[in-house]
């Protein structure tokens, strides 16, 4: 018969509670790595200047940042997108972007709330709109969760100061960045910290502060210049000698500003200044030639502008098309999911009624083997029952045979020995008495019949004992069946009417005869039946 046990079903549950979390992982990851691919390709293309490639990788990766609800992803595509439209002068737009990316920063702030933040000012503060800009600017810089370190607390003081200096606040520009001085500040934004403080000297009228800051900035720096902070310099330095009249040093910085300005708004300003300074110097053909370089920078822009919001727009169209194709798809797994759902729940309803099936068939089968156990019990209980039945007659009907036999004996031994006195032999009562006893010597008898009825019992035992034990006599024949019939030596010493010391010392004999120890003999002839 065979028996099923859960052990056999453990496979199949293994399978199928193993494969959901599998293929739930694999749906989950597969998308979140393609999402983050296109979000380091559309760094790359950001960093080198192509603004539209780097769009097109953003803007699918949110698709599926969005459709994945992965937030950091999210974040990071909507601050990239926004970033690319201020490259590309849609401030509008880039505030959108930057705006969404901000309701994702609230909830989980780490740096992402200190750079949206930045951002939007950052693109009020490129319209010109510098209240707004303050606004933000402030916001950050007054928000724990966005500004959180030295570093970060510095960035935004030189960021509002920056501001109040473009409204003519000197005052306050001076209050913020007083506020970090004393607060541990790297090369470049120590840079930017002076630039900014020798601006509200400038503003304030004091020039020759203003100046001398300037100058020594330029000389602290050597060599080590870099592009954004000596344009600063510079512009500023233009400025103060524009004030004091000395226009030769004035168009001097501001042509070394141009060299290191390559973005189109900052050579456009630059190339106004130096159009109005040569214009005070009366140099009216050099003025003119850079006012003709506003025109054509304004120009270049402008048709660099037309044709990035053309290749945007297509971008959009693209996304546009993208996104119906992802939903389409998310349609036609959402599809296959429900199916394949369908087919997990059909296999655990078939598993179901399987294992019902198999355990009621186990249950039964258990149930059978226990009533065979029962049975088998029974039976031998009953053997039991019957071999004890049968061994307690069997050993008060020899011990009763045996009695009678030593009986015999004991008479046979009183009559011999009263014989043997002359004056009772001559006694004719008493031989009439001897004569009387001889009448209940029937030892050969009882023996004779005892030993019929043992053969019966145990038809192999007596055979095999003179077989394997030749050398043993009647006697010990007989001593040997009481300790089989498990008699002990109190009542075989009581038989034999000897002491119990006597039989012991015959059992040691017998053992003897045989070549065992007497500690062993019962066990020995037990195991010859």
């Amino acid at each position: 018969m065979q028996f099923y046990t859960r052990k056999t079903f453990l496979p199949l549950w293994l399978f199928i509670f193993a494969v959901l979390p599998i293929m739930a992982q694999e749906e989950i990851s597969a998308p979140l790595k393609v999402c983050r691919n296109l979000i380091e390709k559309g760094y790359k293309a950001k960093n080198t200047g192509a603004y539209t490639k780097a769009l097109e990788y953003f803007s699918e990766a949110e698709i599926l940042a969005e459709n994945g609800q992965w937030q950091q992803e999210l974040f990071d595509c909507k601050n990239n997108i926004g970033v690319v439209y201020v490259n590309l002068s849609n401030y509008e737009e880039a505030r959108g972007y930057y705006q969404q990316a901000l309701e994702i920063a609230e909830k989980d702030p780490k740096d992402n709330l200190f750079m949206v933040l930045n951002n939007i000012a950052n693109t009020y503060s490129y319209e010109k709109d510098y209240q707004n800009a303050l606004k933000y600017f402030k916001s950050a810089y007054n928000n724990p969760k966005a500004v959180n370190t030295d570093l970060g607390k510095i960035v935004m003081a030189i960021n509002v100061a920056d501001t109040y200096n473009k409204l003519g606040n000197f005052k306050q520009a001076r209050a913020y960045l007083q506020a970090v001085e004393k607060l541990k500040r790297i090369k470049m934004t120590d840079r930017f910290w002076r630039i900014n403080y020798a601006e509200t000297f400038f503003i304030e009228g004091k020039t020759d502060i203003a100046e001398q800051m300037m100058l020594q900035l330029l000389q602290d720096m050597g060599n080590d210049k870099d592009a954004d902070s000596y344009v600063y310099i510079t512009e500023l330095l233009s400025k103060i000698y524009t004030v004091k009249n000395n226009i030769e040093k004035a168009i001097f910085y501001a042509k070394k500003g141009l060299l290191y300005t390559h973005k189109p708004k900052g050579r456009i300003d630059l190339y106004n200044r130096l159009s109005d300074l040569y214009f005070k110097q009366s140099r009216y053909s050099v003025a003119a030639a850079y006012k003709d370089s506003v025109i054509v920078t304004k120009d270049s822009v402008a048709a660099l502008f037309s044709k990035e919001l053309f290749e945007t727009n297509k971008i959009k169209l693209k996304i546009q098309r993208y996104q119906n194709e992802l939903k389409i798809n998310s349609e036609k797994q959402s599809a296959e999911r429900t199916l394949f759902a369908i087919a997990i729940i059909f296999s655990l309803l078939l598993f179901f009624f399987i294992y019902r099936v198999l355990k009621n068939r186990l249950l039964k089968q258990k149930q059978e083997k226990i009533i065979a156990e029962n049975q088998q019990k029974i039976v031998e209980l009953e053997l039991d029952h019957l071999q004890n039945s049968i061994a307690e007659k069997n050993r008060k009907l020899s011990a009763k045979a045996l009695y009678l036999s030593g009986r015999n004996e004991l008479i046979e031994e009183v009559i011999n020995s009263v014989s043997k006195i002359k004056e009772v032999s001559h006694n004719e009562e008493v031989a009439n008495y001897i004569k009387s006893l001889k009448g209940y010597l029937k030892a050969d008898a009882e023996w004779d019949d005892f030993i019929s009825y043992f053969e019966m019992v145990n038809p192999t035992f007596l055979s095999t004992l003179t077989t394997s034990h030749p050398q043993l006599n009647p006697a010990d024949i007989r001593f040997i069946c009481y300790l089989y019939m498990n008699l002990d030596l109190k009542e075989i010493s009581n038989i034999f009417s000897i002491t119990v010391e006597a039989a012991k010392k015959r059992k040691q004999r017998i053992a003897k005869k045989m070549e065992i120890e007497a500690d062993e003999l019962y066990g020995y002839i037990l195991s010859l039946n």
